[in-house]
């Protein structure tokens, strides 16, 4: 009998059978979730060395082991709740969630809805957010107040403290902490909206997150996303004189809309990175810029950093 060659044969008809049902729909299986249990694979490669190869208790104990180990593994699979990738890297401790209370801290946390009153005064602000692991959306602008925020999850908190430079200029900052260290990030969305009457410069501080944000409607000088594992998406709108965007990720993936004419200019460190620029651009080494920027009177600036990213630059 050829004990590796079962094992194999039963661990890949394993495969087999639970990729067929998956595309038919039968089944619902985590591989996500069966993946950090991935040291029982060396403990299997371990029982066949020991046991003796050439007696009939030791095949039994390899196949059996492996039995097991496979049925252990479609017990997780078909119990565990299928998640995206990135909602199991949030839940993940190595990504140092911040939830720690900072005695210095004097912001007023809640589960409402927040509100930055409006004041018709205001012509710019500064918006500074600092979140932890949360999924970032904007869904709509207000005209009613010059910022709003709210969590769509009952175990994550926010507050708003404010404070004025000028009689025309404010600056706000946007905090978010869990209720409990054992967290559960699901439906765990921060949504916030902006007054697109005013000019704005945007400091995002953000831990692992999914983003998708359309800033189209609003009028963006400054950009500064500084981000741990990332997907995000960023539509923006006509630039200003100049609009500075800044961001610096980990492993990421960014897609970033603009509007068809506008110029732009991109400058990246990001030797590891796959890009994909739509439309007509001059390309040198660490830098990448529109034909129509040198001569543009509006432009963007990009400045993009990280780690190993994929970045797509699309035309609307």
């Amino acid at each position: 009998m050829n004990t590796q060659r079962i094992t194999t044969g039963i661990t890949i008809l394993f495969i087999g059978i639970v990729l067929l049902l998956s595309q038919l729909n039968s089944i619902s299986f985590n591989w996500v979730g069966i993946f950090r249990y991935w040291p029982l694979f060396i403990v299997l490669a371990g029982i066949r060395m020991l046991v003796p190869k050439d007696q009939q208790i030791g095949q039994f104990i390899a196949i059996g082991a492996t039995v097991v180990i496979l049925g252990f593994l479609t017990y997780i699979g078909l119990s565990t709740p299928k998640e995206p990738l990135l909602t199991q890297l949030l839940k993940s401790k190595t990504l140092g969630v911040r939830n720690t209370d900072d005695p210095n801290d004097k912001t007023s946390y809640s589960t409402e809805k927040l509100t930055v009153p409006l004041d018709n005064k205001i012509q710019s602000a500064t918006l500074n957010i600092d979140l932890g692991a949360t999924s970032l959306k904007n869904d709509s602008s207000t005209t009613s107040a010059i910022f709003t925020a709210y969590n769509s999850s009952s175990e994550y908190l926010l507050g708003i403290t404010t404070r004025g430079e000028s009689s025309e200029k404010l600056n706000i900052n946007l905090k978010g902490k869990f209720k409990d260290k054992d967290f559960n990030s699901k439906n765990n969305n921060t949504h916030i909206a902006l007054n697109p009457n005013i000019v704005w410069k945007l400091n995002f501080d953000i831990g692992a997150i999914d983003a998708n944000l359309d800033l189209s409607a609003y009028k963006i000088e400054l950009l500064d996303i500084d981000a741990g594992a990332t997907s995000l998406k960023l539509k923006l709108g006509q630039p200003l004189a100049t609009s500075k965007i800044a961001l610096d990720a980990g492993a990421s993936s960014i897609e970033i809309a603009i509007p068809k004419n506008a110029a732009c200019r991109i400058t990246s460190d990001n030797a590891l990175s796959s890009t994909d620029y739509e439309g007509d651009f001059l390309k040198t080494e660490g830098l990448v810029k529109s034909t129509n920027y040198d001569t543009a009177t509006q432009k963007f600036d990009f400045d993009i950093n990280g780690g190993i990213t994929s970045i797509k630059i699309r035309r609307y």
